[in-house]
């Protein structure tokens, strides 16, 4: 259980909801397959499975949530096709053209007809929550996704009191000035992409991988007023991602000084090996928040609600 990507959420206040009130939410919310009308259905499933069918799996201050969705797959060429066909017969028989509506209507139609029929796909995006530090770590790269993720958790539980990490100072200006100045703070060392957007309006993006030095490439885009939104790191020899303006990391990679810490083991030492693992990059991604957040100016708390 190890994530590749992290959107990072901010508890305002307390975290509302005792453990076993959580629990007893995401029963009730618990995943059931698509039915012949579905669209598509979500709900919550064991998240650790090879340890328990419980739906919140806990280690020591982190809870473990993973919502399931399955959709029905039916192809806009499909539904177009059998409109078409539907409507030059109706058009035929009757010596008229379809209105807008009628054809919305028989759209409508077709679609009920077509989704019992249709085949499924299922995706599961994963989560924990840090109970001491008040984090939600969304693993997805997509904002869609985690939209949905934190939607279908504040459905469950009624209330979900949380914004995106706020800064006391704009990342991409840190992050151009590394690029400029060839230095990134301790523990992070800059890798060999970025990509830098223009504030003119003309959403210019520029995309740099793989160089010699970052600093040569870009330093005259930088003065020309761009910025560097998005800079590959490398945080104390042990993860390597791409962090983004938005307080993002993406494409998380896990190097070896972090690989010789997981567990090792078969498959029958398999549950042991997650509970492990999960354990190990629960605390690694604390303390590179932590330090990213201070190499970022430090957070603004004041919209979240002390104790």
């Amino acid at each position: 259980m190890l994530f590749k990507n992290a959107i990072i959420y901010r508890f305002t206040k307390a975290i509302p909801w005792p453990e076993d009130d959580l629990a007893a939410a995401l029963e009730e919310h618990s995943f059931t397959p698509c039915q012949a009308n579905d669209t598509y259905r979500l709900g919550w499933v064991a998240p650790a499975p090879l340890i328990s069918d419980e739906l919140v799996y806990k280690n020591g201050r982190y809870l473990l949530l993973t919502l399931k969705k399955e959709e029905k797959i039916l192809p806009a060429s499909v539904i177009k096709e059998e409109i078409e066909e539907r409507a030059q017969e109706i058009e035929a028989r009757e010596q008229r053209k379809l209105r807008k509506k009628e054809k919305q209507e028989l759209k409508e139609q077709v679609v009920a007809v077509l989704l019992p029929k249709a085949f499924t796909r299922s995706k599961r995006v994963s989560a924990y929550i840090d109970l001491e530090d008040g984090v939600l770590v969304v693993d997805t790269s997509s904002g869609t996704k985690a939209d949905e993720f934190t939607s279908f958790l504040r459905q469950t539980m009624g209330t979900l009191p949380i914004r995106f990490i706020a800064l006391n100072e704009a990342p991409a200006v840190h992050f151009s000035n590394w690029v400029q100045t060839d230095n990134s703070p301790t523990p992070f060392v800059m890798g060999d992409h970025c990509e830098l957007r223009s504030g003119d309006g003309t959403d210019t993006v520029i995309r740099c991988k793989g160089t010699e030095s970052l600093t040569d490439v870009i330093s005259s885009h930088i003065d020309a007023g761009m910025q560097v939104t998005q800079l590959s790191l490398e945080w104390d020899e042990k993860i390597s991602l791409v962090a983004v303006d938005d307080f993002q990391l993406k494409r998380i990679k896990y190097l070896d000084t972090f690989q010789e810490k997981l567990s090792e083991g078969g498959e029958e030492e398999a549950a042991a090996r997650f509970e492990a693992d999960f354990s190990l990059m629960t605390m690694e991604f604390s303390k590179l928040i932590t330090d990213l957040t201070s190499a970022l100016g430090g957070e603004d708390m004041s919209a979240v609600v002390q104790d």
